[in-house]
């Protein structure tokens, strides 16, 4: 996924057809590789539609296209992050209509610092484990987080 700014957040990447797609993975799927367009209208008939309600970070529908993955050149994942005023980093996995982005905050962060996010802007834990046992994940503003950076981690061919 991209931000407004064109930036790329935390994700997998691939270039089909000359131009940049998110991807389900980084390797096939049943001898595929799976284009994904988060939102917005489907590209084409060929596009399959996924309907996900209120599924954390993916908005309410997505469409799947599965390729070739010879036709998929330039694989890659990217780790977006920023800092908060606290100096606590975040990765950055969304952002929505309203400029806030969906962060995520590892298990490895001190649950104090965790349970701020949880009861000052309504963060939750993955699989419904307790905060000293999980990360959180939730909405903040843009404003909130600063020095973004987008990073490719990983790179097909890499050693």
């Amino acid at each position: 996924m991209w931000n407004k700014d064109g930036m790329k957040l935390s994700g997998k990447y691939g270039t089909w057809l000359g131009r940049e797609y998110e991807l389900l993975q980084t390797s096939p799927i049943d001898g595929l590789m799976i284009l994904v367009q988060q939102g917005g209208e489907s590209r084409g008939a060929e596009w399959e539609r996924h309907e996900h309600g209120e599924r954390f970070p993916q908005p309410r529908v997505s469409y799947t296209l599965g390729v070739p993955p010879e036709e998929v050149t330039n694989v890659h994942a990217v780790t977006a992050t920023g800092e908060l005023k606290s100096g606590l980093e975040v990765e950055i996995v969304a952002e929505d209509a309203e400029g806030k982005f969906e962060v995520v905050v590892g298990d490895e962060v001190p649950t104090e610092r965790k349970w701020d996010l949880v009861e000052d802007h309504g963060f939750h834990t993955f699989h419904n484990e307790p905060v000293e046992r999980s990360g959180v994940y939730g909405w903040l503003p843009a404003e909130m987080i600063h020095g973004l950076k987008s990073q490719v981690h990983w790179r097909k061919g890499d050693k």
